[in-house]
């Protein structure tokens, strides 16, 4: 699999993704107009990545400073592919960084943990 690298415009994030180091970066504002068309491509990558089970330590680190409902539910499916990879025993390691005085994304940070057991998730300010 090939690095991702998707530069950020004013309603969809920046994706970086480097299979070969396990780091996986999200960031910005997600709220495309077509959130599938935006999403499907890279992260079926990922998702392959995920799937077999990779032996290289991964940090997926989300900053995000907004999303819409539908890119919350390509999270949440991306979360489970991360959960399944760990729970085959892969090391998986979740950063979910957010504003110190932004209680909403740290409300989101904390629901989205809590589908996480096998993975590690870390709540992280800036």
């Amino acid at each position: 699999m090939e690095k991702i690298d998707i530069q950020a415009t004013a309603r969809t994030p920046s994706i970086q993704f480097d299979p070969l180091s396990g780091q996986f970066i999200l960031e910005g504002e997600s709220y495309p107009e077509d959130t599938k068309k935006f999403y499907d491509t890279p992260l079926s990558g990922v998702y392959e990545f995920l799937e077999a089970t990779p032996s290289v330590a991964c940090v997926f680190s989300f900053r995000l400073k907004y999303f819409n409902s539908s890119s919350a539910k390509v999270l949440m499916d991306l979360f489970l592919a991360i959960e399944e990879s760990a729970a085959r025993g892969a090391s998986m390691k979740v950063q979910w960084h957010f504003a110190e005085d932004d209680d909403n994304m740290q409300e989101l940070g904390e629901e989205f943990s809590e589908e996480l057991n096998a993975a590690n998730f870390e709540l992280v300010t800036f």
